[in-house]
């Protein structure tokens, strides 16, 4: 088991317990059944689906992808961040409050921009857009990336 903490711009902690699939000292990744319905914009999560939680200590985001047994259904969920620290026993990383959906389509959907607070400080608001834009560029190679490690059968789904 290994402790998911998510730290929110307003400093409140979010923490969940999952399953420690893989750990690297710049790596990680976890895995966690949903226990109850989600909606994220639009698409619904229910109880039994995987999520697969993927985090890099060098990147501005972490990743969660779901799997479930409906064939086709490949969801990408970006969440912009910064301070991520790993460990075996804990993920830790702060929330930049933006996130990016990539559906099953392949379309990119920017989540919850506008609940950034107008009194962000600029060096932050920089580091945001920078995160954006890279993900914007480079989201078909990151998952090209995450499926070959769920290909190869490094990661367990």
């Amino acid at each position: 088991m290994c402790l998911e903490k998510k730290v929110l711009l307003s400093g409140k902690l979010h923490e969940y317990q999952c399953e420690l699939a893989l750990f690297t000292d710049t790596f990680g990744l976890l895995r966690y059944i949903i226990d109850r319905e989600h909606r994220v914009d639009g698409i619904t999560l229910h109880p039994g689906d995987v999520t697969l939680a993927f985090y890099w200590i060098n990147r501005p985001y972490t990743l969660y992808t779901w799997r479930n047994d409906k064939p086709g259904l490949e969801l990408y969920y970006f969440n912009i961040a910064d301070r991520v620290s790993l460990t075996q026993t804990e993920f830790i990383w702060r929330d930049l409050v933006v996130d990016i959906l990539i559906d099953e389509h392949k379309n990119a959907h920017i989540l919850d921009e506008d609940e950034l607070p107008s009194d962000l400080n600029p060096e932050l608001s920089d580091y945001i857009e920078r995160a954006k834009h890279h993900l914007l560029t480079h989201y078909h190679q990151i998952i090209a990336e995450v499926k070959h490690y769920l290909n190869e059968g490094l990661l367990r789904s």
